[in-house]
């Protein structure tokens, strides 16, 4: 994790002390979904140290700066087009995981727009406190968004050469097909799927990812039409004999055949 990182998780580890009460000790808690709700501040710390890890998504929509101005909204970032067809059921830790890309999609481009490092992070730091503090809420971030421009605004002009910052919302709801067929070969496989980085995340919280009462983002396959898969994605098949395969698959290579193939893997002669 990088310096900038760094400093942005301290800030908003920093801020949090100002924004949430003090937290007894919960029992131990069965499911991953449950450990966000039970402690949010700390389980968004975790899931922005995952997501660091795998930056890919950020990247692959880096945009140059307007010299006119930075969007913070430029990039539209939902969790239907994040998590496809777990937008819904990833709920909290969905709302965590598009909140984390965006975040370090600003840092990256904050300096980029001429904003040093351990400012904007601490600002950012700020942002991410309120959403905790607020529950992830549109509201909330509305009014985070708010916050972050004005201190933005306070470092631009303490800073010559930074451009302007902004929060202009240029979404209009239209999404991508991120939809998928799939097949297993042979055809008698029972499959489930789960993302990548919940998959990590669940790992992370030290539960077994592979237990769908533990890791409850696991999602049956659906026999009755295409699904929706945005990123890198772990299966599992159990065949008719009782056996199973895993693996993990990128959709972005199957976008152009429109299905997604999962085979049966024979065992190595020796």
């Amino acid at each position: 994790m990088n310096k900038t990182v760094t400093i942005g998780l301290l800030a908003f580890a920093l801020a949090m002390t100002s924004w949430m009460p003090a937290q007894a000790q919960s029992p131990t808690v069965p499911s991953s979904s449950e450990k966000v709700r039970d402690n949010p501040a700390g389980q968004y710390i975790l899931v922005k140290a995952v997501v660091g890890k795998a930056l890919d998504m950020v990247d692959a929509r880096a945009l140059p700066v307007e010299p006119e101005g930075y969007n913070l909204l430029k990039y539209c970032w939902a969790p239907s087009n994040v998590l496809g067809e777990w937008a819904e059921r990833a709920g909290l830790i969905g709302e965590m995981v598009v909140r984390a890309l965006e975040t370090y999609s600003w840092q990256r481009d904050l300096a980029r727009a001429g904003y040093p490092a351990e400012p904007a992070a601490q600002a950012i730091g700020r942002y991410e406190a309120m959403l905790v503090a607020t529950g992830f809420t549109d509201a909330g971030r509305a009014r985070a968004l708010d916050g972050l421009v004005a201190d933005l605004d306070a470092v631009r002009h303490s800073t010559p050469g930074t451009l302007r910052v902004r929060a202009a919302q240029r979404c209009d709801n239209r999404r991508r097909s991120l939809e998928l067929n799939y097949t297993t070969m042979p055809q008698d496989g029972r499959v489930r799927f789960i993302p990548y980085v919940l998959h990590r995340i669940c790992e992370t919280q030290r539960l077994d990812a592979d237990d769908p009462v533990r890791c409850d983002y696991w999602m049956n396959g659906k026999t009755d039409g295409p699904m929706s898969f945005a990123g890198e994605t772990v299966y599992d098949v159990r065949w008719a004999d009782g056996s199973t395969t895993t693996g993990r698959f990128d959709p972005e290579q199957s976008r152009s055949a429109g299905t997604v193939a999962l085979r049966l893997r024979q065992p190595k002669t020796k």
